[in-house]
């Protein structure tokens, strides 16, 4: 035996060894061949044992009375309360409790008992004073005087809400019958007017051909915009070509038109070309074209699926004459209306057989005529007219360019 006993677990006691040493320790277990030792003096472990050969005495330092075992009680159902708590225990709080789920009265936090029949828009629609909720909010706002209805500054579809820019139409001495998106007025003229202004930039030494070269690069740019641009226009496409179609005539939109195909076809485009009448002066490009593989005898002769269509054919000569070809320009245009089409320099009169077809875009060169702009994007194309041909012919201008060749022009809102 260890020569302790079990009740003294807890004690702290010196054991005299055999060897003639001495152990401080707590008693932490006992059996009948060992004694377990903690808080030994000395010892780097957390415990010592000790066997019964090893010991030849101990000596209890300080008793630690053994700890009573908590009494426990044996509850009958009948002790119990209804909300399970014991006779002994205080009623648990809702906070003690586990969260439920709030009744509708309890998430509202109103009274369900007023609530009648439904609610009756119309005859509370009747008692709503629209004027008067609106004229106290202006005189909130510090806003006095009356305001027009609707929308009071016009903003178009492509006007800014914020305008973030200086508004520099305050700039400009003149209003014009068109507008940039900048707010720079632009002039429109009669066709009459139109061709005065030509021949005035003309005569100062401005080149034709020059002007319709120019036409047809800027043309070219923006056709190739609308088609995707580079992302679709490169030399890591892999995918087919652009499809564009022409369709032109002997007018003077008829030699962009051809200008405008030279380009495209030396940007990787595919461009077929119909020629219904061959406009003067161009005999170079057209041999250029055929000899590319660019130009077709009909409309049958073209792709069945076409990116877009150009329209080099509604001057106002070939209009007024219509030729019986355009019909057959009309009824195409009229099978293919899915495909958008974009027309250059439409010269309308007030009188036509048939409607021709209705452009997405159009692009005017050098001045909108006053006729231009009723259908679709209307776009003003730099073909190098200049200020003094302007003032000479006693029109207001201000250059709408700037860093571009191709600007948007919109009516201006009188």
């Amino acid at each position: 035996s260890s020569g302790i006993n079990a009740e003294y677990g807890g004690s702290l006691v010196r054991v005299h060894l055999s060897n003639g040493t001495n152990v401080e320790g707590r008693v932490t277990t006992v059996s009948p061949s060992s004694v377990s030792l903690s808080d030994v003096q000395g010892s780097s472990g957390s415990c010592v044992d000790l066997y019964s050969h090893e010991i030849s005495d101990i000596d209890i330092l300080s008793l630690s009375p053994p700890v009573p075992p908590k009494p426990i009680t044996i509850m009958r159902r009948s002790d119990c309360s209804p909300n399970g708590n014991t006779p002994s225990s205080p009623p648990r709080s809702h906070q003690d409790m586990e969260p439920r789920k709030p009744s509708k009265n309890e998430t509202f936090a109103i009274s369900t008992s007023n609530m009648g029949s439904d609610f009756d828009f119309q005859s509370s629609n009747k008692l709503f004073k629209k004027e008067a909720i609106f004229e106290e909010w202006r005189q909130k706002d510090g806003v006095h005087g009356t305001t027009r209805r609707g929308n009071p500054e016009k903003l178009r579809n492509t006007d800014m809400v914020i305008d973030t820019s200086p508004d520099i139409s305050s700039q400009c001495a003149f209003q014009g019958d068109f507008v940039t998106d900048e707010k720079i007025p632009v002039t429109g003229l009669t066709l009459t007017r139109r061709i005065a202004l030509f021949k005035r930039a003309i005569g100062h030494g401005l080149n034709y051909s020059h002007v319709v070269s120019v036409a047809g690069i800027s043309i070219a740019q923006m056709v190739i915009q609308v088609l995707g641009g580079s992302c679709r226009i490169n030399a890591h496409n892999h995918n087919k070509p652009p499809v564009v179609a022409m369709v032109v005539a002997s007018g003077e939109s008829g030699k962009v038109a051809l200008a405008t195909a030279l380009h495209l076809h030396q940007h990787s485009v595919i461009v077929k070309v119909i020629v219904k009448a061959v406009p003067k002066g161009c005999d170079g490009l057209l041999n250029i074209l055929n000899k590319s593989g660019c130009l077709v005898v009909d409309f049958s002769s073209l792709p069945k699926v076409l990116d877009i269509i150009v329209d080099g054919s509604q001057d106002r000569n070939t209009l007024l004459a219509w030729p019986p070809w355009m019909d057959d320009v009309v009824e195409w245009r009229e099978r293919h209306n899915s495909v958008p089409l974009l027309a250059i320099d439409p010269q309308h009169p007030s009188q036509l057989p048939r409607v021709p077809p209705q452009p997405k875009w159009t692009c005017t060169l050098g001045a909108p005529l006053l006729s231009q702009g009723k259908e679709g994007r209307l776009f003003l194309v730099d073909i190098g007219l200049f200020s003094m041909a302007f003032s000479e012919e006693g029109i207001p201008y201000q250059s709408p360019f700037f860093d571009k060749f191709i600007v948007p022009i919109n009516r201006s809102l009188k």
